[in-house]
């Protein structure tokens, strides 16, 4: 990915990443004060993506976890792209969430265009399979 940091034209590129990714952009009435002087920024699920310097961060914001039963097999084949709270190190989610309470992943940084639409539809699954009582 481009690094978009102080990239005054940061928004298109932000644009065309949400759409391949399949993330609904929302165009704020402001730009960022960010390093990426965006005024879009995405969202998906419960989950709030903002474009960072050549990453994107990943947030659920309203309690919403990715949970292990879509994190684990993202982790096994996007690992190095989706990392789980943007953690350098390739850790899986069960490793960095190892506390007996945590049931799944609250934060990603993603790194590639693939990555990014990976996380996405994991996260749609996971709502799908939700609506569906799987």
């Amino acid at each position: 990915m481009q690094n978009l940091a102080g990239n005054k034209e940061c928004d298109k590129f932000i644009l065309e990443e949400l759409e391949l990714a399949g993330i609904k952009p929302v165009h704020l009435s402001f730009a960022s004060r960010d390093e990426v002087p965006a005024s879009v920024i995405g969202e998906l699920d419960g989950w709030e993506f903002r474009r960072a310097w050549y990453y994107w961060v990943a947030k659920s914001h309203s309690g919403t976890l990715l949970l292990f039963k879509y994190a684990d097999p993202l982790h096994e084949k996007h690992g190095k792209d989706v990392r789980v709270s943007g953690y350098c190190g390739g850790i899986a989610p069960r490793e960095w969430y190892k506390f007996p309470f945590c049931i799944g992943v609250d934060s990603y940084h993603v790194d590639s265009v693939i990555g990014l639409k990976a996380l996405a539809d994991a996260i749609k699954q996971q709502t799908a399979d939700n609506q569906e009582g799987v």
